[in-house]
């Protein structure tokens, strides 16, 4: 029994296949092959050397080349400031532009909200002048509480008025000025000067600082023209005519 087992063991030794043995020619060839191909490779430290121009490069053309790299980064740094500028210059213009919109903005908002309600005060002034003509012509001995009745109401519409801004002009004693002034009519007068206001017909009024209606007044044309002999013309045409 024991021999069996032996022999047994012995003919399965014998049919492994030997690698060695049952290798062909060609295989054998290849793996020589590959096996010196990977002998060949360069190691890593071979790899990571310069390349011979690199190390063969003289101080001169290195400093050449930091010079270039030195004149474009300060061509660049150049055009960075001329655009900073631009930017800048802009910016400013803008800032000022929006500054001188925001004042116009105001000023006519101001000048709206000021002159907004101007028709309706255009239309109260002949009520103002009624109330005036009213009030001088209160026959003496009326009732005095039906005179100060309508002053009173008189004086509460100029308050109110006045509140938006109506003021009434002082024309009497002034020069004549046609922005103020439309002048009716010349009067000769002793008391006052050539072209100075006499009288007043219909009163003028000023909204802040705009005239909404000029007065209506007599002009001063001067004194009374003395012929020769000391006595004004008039009296001169008179006695002629005698």
């Amino acid at each position: 029994m024991t021999k069996k087992r032996d022999k047994h063991r012995v003919s399965k030794k014998r049919d492994v296949p030997d690698a060695d043995s049952e290798s062909t020619p060609d295989e054998r060839e290849t793996a020589e092959e590959s096996g010196g191909a990977q002998e060949k490779l360069p190691s890593v430290e071979q790899q990571e050397q310069p390349g011979a121009d690199v190390a063969a490069k003289s101080d001169d053309e290195r400093q050449q080349e930091a010079a270039e790299l030195v004149e474009i980064s300060s061509v660049e740094l150049e055009q960075l400031r001329a655009e900073k500028d631009e930017y800048y210059d802009r910016i400013l213009r803008l800032t000022a532009e929006f500054d001188n919109y925001k004042k116009r903005t105001q000023r006519e908002f101001d000048g709206f909200r000021r002159y907004a309600a101007e028709n309706v005060i255009r239309g109260l002034l002949p009520i103002l002048d009624n109330f005036e003509r009213a009030l001088d012509s209160v026959p003496e001995g009326a009732d005095d509480g039906f005179r100060e009745g309508i002053e009173i109401i008189h004086r509460q519409l100029h308050e109110a008025l006045g509140k938006a801004g109506l003021s009434p002009m002082d024309s009497v004693g002034q020069e004549f000025d046609p922005n103020l002034h439309e002048a009716v009519m010349p009067v000769e007068s002793d008391e006052h000067e050539e072209g100075t206001v006499v009288e007043e017909f219909q009163k003028g009024y000023t909204l802040f600082d705009k005239v909404i209606r000029h007065a209506k007044v007599s002009v001063s044309a001067g004194r009374e023209e003395v012929q020769d002999g000391g006595q004004p013309s008039d009296a001169a045409d008179e006695g002629e005519a005698d």
